[in-house]
């Protein structure tokens, strides 16, 4: 599609209206549910608790790398794992905050930081939608819980079986979950995604 021919000012401003209308409309069909802050934060505090020790037992010649045992391969492990959790912690506080964004086509879905590739699920194939909550039964937290968000999917379907992180589709049952524990979804939230479903998806949100 070309630039429309402006001849006059009116038409000038009648072209940038309708273009910021445009991007307008353009956000509002777009929902995102982020990645909680506390996430980034975590990968950082445990960074910053593992730098010092290593380099405390370096100073004190606690650790000598030309033996291999455990004094040498745990220190190791710790200290390339702190360097992975300083660039994710970095990341989920900037530019990777997005764990799903709903359009008026779909889903997708951001499963990881580095090598995990973008997820795509078409509005087509989603049927009905709800928000779970699974008891987790851990010993050390009681009382702690699995938030999901559960879609039923249409009987002959075009997806394949995922489990990663944040999503995981089962075709032989038919449902499709996207994980909500790491993620940032308020009460009011849910009343949005239902309305945002019913508009744009047709389907109905339990909550």
């Amino acid at each position: 599609m070309g630039i429309p021919r402006i001849s006059t000012l009116h038409d000038l401003y009648a072209f940038y209206y309708k273009s910021f209308a445009s991007s307008i409309l353009y956000k509002e069909v777009s929902m995102k549910i982020y990645y909680s802050k506390f996430v980034g934060v975590g990968y950082l505090l445990f960074a910053s608790a593992v730098f010092p020790q290593i380099f405390f037992l370096l100073m004190h010649g606690s650790i000598d790398f030309s033996q291999l045992n455990l004094l040498t391969v745990i220190p190791s492990v710790l200290f390339f794992a702190a360097i992975y959790a300083t660039i994710a912690g970095i990341k989920r506080l900037t530019s990777h905050r997005a764990s799903f964004e709903f359009t008026f086509e779909g889903i997708s879905v951001y499963p990881g930081l580095f090598f995990s590739k973008e997820i795509f699920i078409p509005k087509e194939e989603l049927l009905r939608a709800s928000y779970v909550e699974v008891d987790v039964s851990d010993p050390d937290h009681p009382n702690s819980k699995s938030c999901n968000l559960d879609f039923d999917l249409r009987e002959v379907t075009q997806l394949e079986d995922i489990s990663k992180s944040n999503i995981i589709i089962d075709t032989s049952f038919r449902t499709l979950r996207l994980s909500l524990s790491l993620c940032r979804f308020r009460e009011e939230e849910k009343t949005e995604l239902a309305t945002y479903l019913k508009e744009n998806y047709g389907i109905d949100f339990m909550y």
